[in-house]
């Protein structure tokens, strides 16, 4: 039985999620396969745990903090000190002998540092693991590149990726432009109107989505859903508030204070699919994951800021094709949500060009890649 490591680092979620998608449609699809996932920040000392809790901070005071500084400063081939400093870390903790006892034929990873350490393992220990790296953003940074003469395959968002690997140096056959990978049942979707009624959407209204910062939450987006309610839109306001228990209840005091009956509050939702079906536009951070999500679902944009770095680069991406518009600060969200409602067309405009962005097939895609590569050996 071929085994297969799924790696991921747990900054944000979309990495783990983008994993235990990967996970589940190897299991559903194939009993040839032994297969452990490992979030390698579990074994991070104390410098890996700092890096993390900067990165959570750097969302919910919007880009302010060095994470973002050091994000910017670390894609480049020369200044990588910071995560060379993890990585080692990560080397002499008790993950490398994890690795060594599974003994994997292919590792995926969703985050660079699982893919460096891997080539570090291979090249130290004479293991012939293949290493598949899934970029799950929409522009490639050097710390997911430094790697790359020890790594089997890219896969990553679009072509515009793939040409940007091409130039820093990685042979075309080595990358391949599936997209970020969805869950398999992400499109099972139920009934129109009955989601519907389930959120109480008034048809008559267009319908917003706000998320309210990936599965975790973000209490910064509570001011951006203040000023939104502010402007007083005759449409339906669905607000996601993830697992944040405290940004829940205070949109749910601030909506019952002041009367406010076109706002659903909802927890954390695995219902993203639905939700995105009956939305006629949704504000979101710019999120590797939310965006491909939105995109699969062809769902109009307008993005908030997120966690800098790697997210102005999807959220440059999404404007630049005319998918979605970005806004600075709560004030420009209220203004321009406001002038998407006076002119609709502006949201038919950006579902018009949504509409030629190539389904999502990638999780398919990787999976009969694994499958060629096994049978090759």
């Amino acid at each position: 039985m071929k085994k297969i490591l799924i790696t991921y680092a747990s900054y944000g979620s979309g990495h783990k999620s983008v994993a235990n998608y990967v996970k589940d449609y190897f299991e559903e699809h194939s009993n040839e396969f032994e297969i452990k996932v490992i979030d390698v920040m579990d074994y991070g000392n104390l410098f890996a745990k700092i890096s993390q809790k900067m990165f959570n901070l750097n969302f919910k005071f919007q880009n302010s903090i060095p994470s973002t500084i050091g994000y910017e400063i670390s894609d480049n081939k020369l200044i990588t000190a910071p995560y060379k400093e993890i990585t080692q870390s990560l080397l002499k903790s008790k993950l490398k002998d994890d690795i060594l006892e599974f003994n994997p034929d292919v590792m995926i990873s969703t985050h660079f540092l699982g893919s460096i350490l891997m080539g570090c393992i291979n090249k130290k220990y004479n293991t012939n693991t293949k290493i598949i790296t899934i970029l799950t953003d929409y522009a490639s940074h050097a710390m997911w590149l430094k790697n790359h003469k020890r790594e089997s395959a890219f896969i990553v968002s679009n072509e515009f990726v793939k040409n940007e690997l091409i130039d820093y140096g990685i042979p075309s056959d080595k990358i391949y432009p599936f997209g970020i990978p969805l869950s398999s049942k992400f499109k099972n979707l139920d009934d129109k109107e009955k989601v519907k009624n389930k959120y109480n959407v008034n048809n008559n209204k267009l319908t917003c989505l706000f998320f309210g910062g990936g599965s975790l939450g973000s209490s910064f987006t509570y001011s951006y859903f203040k000023q939104l309610l502010k402007e007083n839109l005759d449409i339906n306001i669905i607000f996601v508030a993830g697992k944040n228990e405290k940004l829940h209840e205070k949109c749910i005091n601030y909506i019952e204070i002041n009367n406010i009956q076109n706002v659903q509050i909802i927890g954390f939702s695995q219902d993203v699919s639905n939700l995105l079906n009956i939305a006629d536009f949704v504000i979101t951070k710019p999120g590797g994951l939310s965006v491909t999500e939105a995109l699969e679902m062809k769902t109009p944009m307008i993005l908030i800021p997120g966690n800098g770095g790697q997210e102005n680069h999807n959220a440059r991406f999404i404007t630049k094709n005319k998918f979605g518009i970005r806004v600075r600060n709560q004030y420009s969200l209220a203004y321009k949500t406001k002038k998407l409602v006076e002119n609709p067309k502006l949201i038919d405009d950006m579902y018009n060009n949504l509409k030629n962005y190539e389904e999502n097939k990638s999780i398919e895609k990787l999976f009969n890649l694994v499958l060629k590569m096994e049978k090759m050996k």
